[in-house]
């Protein structure tokens, strides 16, 4: 399982036609999880920011106290998550699928009282939860760990997390992508990320050499007369999805590996994998980053939220230790901006 930080190993799934040859006109494809384009932009522009405002760090530090303060303390817990929008019905649906995590390890969630839930405005001044669920902006994502409050990267009137028109249909994988989304909400990354994986150089990224562009009754990128194929990049260039190439990399290429990127052996059957048709792999099934649709947390994802958040007390501190000690390096650096710095200053009261 791929964890960052002292924990774990970054959005639903993109599930092709039924055929593993190519794609059928017949079928639609759906959403695929990611984030969006003003998502990255800000995430990458606080990147930038942190490795700029750190004096006497290597670009290796940065990182290592960049994933550190991502991860959940004991203190911080449970989790407050609130709703905009999405019927009882719906909010109970997802609140009883997330138990999975909970299950597994020391995290805990609260979304406030059954038939009375908790929510937020756009309107908000102050965070009323930590994760904030919207069901009206595009495609399925979450942020990862405590980036959620991060006020450099997301406002209290903005969601942290969003599942495209659930409150309109819910898709056949919806619990996967909960679960999914959820595993991004405590710090997971996408386990096809993983350095371990090496989906890189498995992906088939590019077309077919001399593929004539060819769309279905949806507009989506489909084989052509001659049946050669689409990659992954034109079929997420299309519809339902319309991503640029810059999505695709930054939701589906590897991960620098760098000391505090830990990570087990790869796991394909993790709930943080992209489960694609066989014929987007240069391997097809024989992949070994092909899997189907995972809809259940793996035996390695519960291992690994179990490192990350134990139930032993011993290791719940010395894990809150090594977590405080990035908060402090994060609130004491006097080139970065305010609002990283009182957010780090923040959390740590809560610590102590």
């Amino acid at each position: 399982m791929f964890r960052i930080g002292t924990g774990l190993a970054l959005i639903g799934f993109l599930v092709l036609p039924v055929s593993a040859q190519a794609p059928t006109p017949a079928a639609k494809y759906r959403i695929q999880e990611g984030f969006p384009p003003d998502e990255i932009s800000r995430l990458q522009h606080r990147t930038s920011n942190l490795r700029k405002g750190f004096q006497a760090f290597d670009s290796e530090s940065v990182q290592s106290v960049i994933l550190k303060s991502r991860v959940w303390n004991p203190q911080e817990q449970p989790l407050t998550v609130a709703f905009l929008g999405g019927s009882v019905d719906l909010r109970e649906k997802i609140v009883s699928t997330v138990g999975a995590w909970s299950s597994a390890a020391n995290i805990k969630f609260d979304f406030g009282t059954p038939g009375a839930f908790r929510e937020w405005a756009t309107t908000d001044r102050a965070y009323k939860a930590d994760i904030r669920i919207a069901f009206d902006e595009k495609g399925y994502w979450s942020f990862v760990g405590s980036d959620s409050i991060d006020p450099s990267v997301t406002g209290p009137g903005q969601a942290s997390m969003n599942f495209q028109d659930f409150t309109q249909s819910l898709p056949d994988d919806w619990e996967g992508v909960v679960l999914h989304e959820f595993g991004h909400a405590i710090g997971f990354e996408h386990e096809h990320q993983s350095p371990g994986g090496n989906c890189d150089a498995e992906f088939r990224y590019q077309d077919d050499a001399g593929y004539v562009a060819t769309k279905d009754m949806y507009g989506s990128f489909v084989q052509d007369s001659q049946g050669r194929r689409p990659g992954i990049y034109t079929v997420l260039g299309g519809p339902p999805n319309n991503w640029s190439s810059q999505q695709v990399d930054f939701n589906l290429r590897q991960l620098s590996n760098t000391t505090d990127l830990r990570f087990s052996a790869f796991d394909v059957k993790s709930i943080m994998m992209y489960s694609f048709q066989s014929w987007m792999f240069v391997n097809g099934d024989q992949s070994s980053c092909y899997t189907p649709e995972n809809q259940n947390l793996s035996q390695q994802d519960q291992r690994a939220a179990l490192e990350t958040y134990p139930r032993d007390v011993n290791a719940a501190i010395s894990t809150a230790i090594r977590n405080f000690s990035a908060l402090q390096t994060l609130a004491t650096q006097s080139r970065l901006s305010q609002d990283i710095k009182a957010q780090a200053q923040s959390r740590i009261q809560k610590m102590q």
